[in-house]
């Protein structure tokens, strides 16, 4: 069972403000929004089982510079 170390303040779907504390059960949607480890005493299993996603950002790709001409090319004469 998780059990809150300190006093909680957490708002649901609807904007509505709940407050959890240690002697609470907690549930689970709230369980869910407490993502801060320091405010578990026991954490809830779901999050001893999973471990949390680490979020893998894209890089973009290396912009390259356009081609360079050369100077004084090569001009080709019908002759």
């Amino acid at each position: 069972m998780a059990t809150l170390k300190n006093y909680v303040h957490v708002t649901d779907d609807s904007g509505t403000p709940h407050v959890f504390g240690p002697a609470d059960e907690v549930p689970e949607w709230a369980q869910a929004l407490i993502t801060n480890p320091k405010a578990w005493l026991e954490p809830p299993a779901s999050r001893l089982a999973e471990p949390a996603p680490v979020p893998t950002a894209k890089k973009a790709p290396a912009k390259r510079a356009p081609a360079r001409r050369k100077a004084g090319g090569s001009a080709v004469s019908d002759g």
